[in-house]
């Protein structure tokens, strides 16, 4: 920590929209990198305001946010420098295309590691592949104290300490941890709106790019090569069985599909349960089923 305040630095994961389609390659081995559009990880979100929040609290604070992303995703970067942040830093290179939490917390590592910090920030998980380990991998990786899962962060600079808020089952709890460190935000306050002037600004900020000879890493540490996970196949969802109302409805008009509502639906058509009987010997195969499977009770 610096004598004017804090040197903040947020972790932002790009995640892919979940209301937008995507388009699987062919063999199921990726995703047609077309078909993806980004947004910023909601969790991300919060820690970014978290550490926006706290440069209200202590001034001179710096706030820096730092990804690991391809280029098509820049726009998420240029949006946490609208609503405040100071800096932005892009860490990429063809071949980290496929890096697993392990991987990536490596690299994350390896380029935080020729920086000084006071406290690294991100979300607790990412919204999109639902992973929560690359916090705690890099604090592992940089040896700080970390604390996962927070709320709320209220700083104590004259020891160099701060307070975490998260919750445990049924309680809150409120921990004490020295500085530098680590926090995963959990939940957080909505991140604020930027003006348009501050869009402008951001859009044409310039964001520094680190390939791996910047980083000081070799292709084996980092994408497939570096990971200890594989994904073997992508496939699509089942698709779901739509009910029979629904697939009539398409085609009624509004007055159809509300009688037909309030009359109940529409019902399933049963399967015929009439058996033909052309001759006496199907007959008696008949009243036999019937007196077995207690149909009729004598």
């Amino acid at each position: 920590m610096s004598a004017k305040g804090l040197e903040i630095i947020v972790l932002i994961a790009p995640v892919h929209d979940c209301l937008n389609p995507v388009t699987i390659e062919q063999g199921g081995k990726g995703i047609v990198p077309s078909s993806l559009r980004w947004l910023m990880n909601p969790y991300d979100a919060f820690a970014l305001e978290e550490s926006l929040r706290l440069r209200d609290s202590v001034p001179e604070t710096r706030i820096t946010v730092m990804t690991m992303s391809p280029a098509d995703s820049e726009s998420v970067l240029r949006q946490c420098l609208a609503v405040g942040a100071d800096d932005g830093v892009r860490i990429w290179d063809p071949c980290m295309e496929g890096s697993d939490p392990f991987a990536t917390a490596g690299v994350l590592a390896a380029a935080l590691g020729k920086r000084t910090f006071d406290l690294l920030l991100c979300g607790f998980r990412r919204a999109d592949l639902e992973h929560g380990q690359v916090g705690p991998l890099l604090a592992e990786g940089l040896h700080l104290p970390q604390v996962t899962g927070a709320r709320k962060i209220e700083p104590a600079l004259e020891d160099r300490r701060f307070l975490a808020t998260k919750r445990i089952p049924g309680f809150l709890t409120k921990l004490s941890c020295p500085l530098p460190a680590l926090i995963t935000m959990e939940k957080g306050q909505v991140l604020r709106y930027p003006r348009h002037a501050d869009r402008m600004r951001a859009a044409k900020a310039d964001i520094p790019l680190l390939d791996l000879d910047a980083i000081g890493l070799s292709e084996d540490a980092v994408g497939i090569s570096g990971s200890i996970n594989r994904i073997e196949r992508y496939t699509p969802p089942k698709p779901t069985r739509r009910s029979a109302m629904a697939s009539a409805a398409g085609t009624m008009t509004a007055a159809a599909r509300l009688q037909r509502i309030m009359g109940g639906g529409v019902q399933e058509k049963k399967d015929s349960k009439i058996w033909e009987c052309p001759d006496e010997g199907s007959v008696k195969k008949v009243a036999e089923h019937i007196v077995k499977e207690k149909m009729v009770v004598f």
